[in-house]
């Protein structure tokens, strides 16, 4: 997993929001190849190896609700070209999340488009078809109450049919502002989101600013 991308993780416990600590104990260039990653509120420690992030090796992980939908192809997988175009991949920048059957193009979209793919999937075997040095792939495996990275952190999202609800209703804060949500067509949108356009496969919608509300103190 990119370094950078390793100082966005996010303990999913239900708590207070908080930053899980990563201690390095072998890198490679940009990239965390094996480490922890640990939680200071609820004492959570993940392993990191070959840059997935194991929450499937987790000690707590028994007790998460959720569940990460396989790569299984019950369709076609999805269209490259179209997944970038409808995700606005234009720039080689950032980081993009893939779930469930969208994991199965992530080597393919992060080697053209130059953007690092993120695949949430049941095991890291998902992750690792098509990638290479100039396609950067990194899994999150386990069940999981939250999607375990902080606010902004990717450019857009493609969620599966079969990502469980609480994941669905959680990965718009994840995404910066403007950023797009890409969903098939049977996943309600959840809020926060103006939908861009809908067809009989999919919908892509970005996502709204969140309001500021200033405190106005009076004069006297």
């Amino acid at each position: 997993m990119r370094l950078e991308l390793t100082e966005r993780l996010r303990c999913p416990v239900p708590h207070a929001p908080t930053p899980l600590i990563v201690v390095a104990s072998e890198t490679r260039d940009r990239d965390l190849v094996r480490g922890v990653a640990g939680c200071p509120v609820c004492r959570l420690e993940v392993p990191i190896r070959e840059g997935h992030v194991r929450f499937d090796l987790a000690a707590a992980e028994r007790d998460a609700p959720a569940a990460m939908p396989p790569v299984i192809p019950r369709d076609a997988p999805p269209d490259v070209e179209r997944t970038i175009a409808l995700l606005g991949l234009d720039t080689p920048e950032g980081a993009v999340l893939l779930t469930g059957i969208y994991a199965s193009i992530a080597g393919p979209l992060a080697a053209a488009t130059g953007v690092v793919a993120v695949v949430l999937s049941a095991t890291p075997a998902d992750a690792v078809a098509g990638a290479s040095a100039t396609a950067p792939v990194s899994a999150v495996t386990g069940a999981l109450a939250a999607l375990p990275f902080t606010d902004g952190t990717f450019r857009g999202a493609a969620l599966d049919a079969a990502l469980p609800m609480a994941l669905v209703a959680d990965a718009p804060r994840t995404v910066a502002v403007r950023g797009r949500l890409l969903a098939a067509v049977a996943v309600p949108p959840p809020a926060g989101l103006r939908e861009l356009a809908r067809d009989d496969r999919e919908w892509v919608a970005a996502r709204e600013a969140v309001p500021t509300v200033v405190g106005l103190t009076r004069r006297t």
